[in-house]
């Protein structure tokens, strides 16, 4: 009877464990000494699950990027100067789906490291993910002032004006951006994109979500 009934509290501990959000779930050992340890088992238990293509991941995949945000948010406690650790941990909710925690992890780390033009790129896909257009076309401003002939950056520039309405600059940007790199076909997609709304044949997207339907 003991084995059966510590099995049982076993067994409701782990339901209640896998229950909770990252948020609920945290570490309280914030030892200045094991910020390292935390940061590579938290990287280590996203990485593999990063949104791509709109991949999709199942339950217990869930909880292993859970609980690397449970170790990244304590490495942000320890140090919140530790722009990487927001930046994954954003991944993270990107995989979780999660746009609104995204968006905070990822401005956290673009507040810290406004040099990367990968971390603005991120910030910038969950304002438009999030309807925020008019910040996530200054962000991608900002991302292109870093690398202005980088014509990704030139596209997501032309992505965030559709949002925001600008069509006109939206054709603009990304004939720039075909200019520079003519054998993009991602970007020529786009221009067809900004042609048809311009058009009236497409609906004017409102968030990036639009975009990828």
């Amino acid at each position: 009877m003991k084995i059966i009934g510590t099995i049982l509290i076993m067994s409701l501990f782990s339901l209640l464990m896998s229950s909770c959000s990252p948020k609920e779930r945290t570490i309280t050992d914030l030892n200045p000494d094991r910020h390292n340890e935390y940061y590579q088992k938290g990287c280590d238990l996203i990485q593999p699950f990063m949104v791509l293509h709109g991949n999709e991941i199942t339950p217990p995949q869930k909880r292993k990027v859970s609980d690397g945000i449970m170790y990244l948010d304590a490495v942000t406690k320890i140090n919140p100067e530790n722009w990487a650790a927001f930046w994954i941990k954003g991944k993270g909710y990107q995989a979780l789906n999660d746009s609104l925690s995204a968006y905070t992890e990822f401005k956290s780390s673009y507040s810290i490291q406004k040099e990367n033009p990968d971390v603005a790129r991120e910030l910038m896909i969950e304002c438009l993910n999030l309807g925020k257009a008019d910040e996530g076309v200054q962000v991608a401003r900002e991302a292109l002032s870093l690398r202005p002939k980088e014509s990704g950056l030139v596209a997501n520039l032309a992505l965030a004006l559709l949002i925001q309405g600008n069509l006109d600059e939206a054709m603009f940007q990304i004939d720039k951006a075909i200019s520079l790199d003519p054998s993009d076909e991602i970007n020529k997609n786009v221009r067809s994109f900004i042609l048809e709304v311009k058009s009236g044949q497409r609906k004017p997207p409102k968030t990036y979500h639009d975009l990828m339907k």
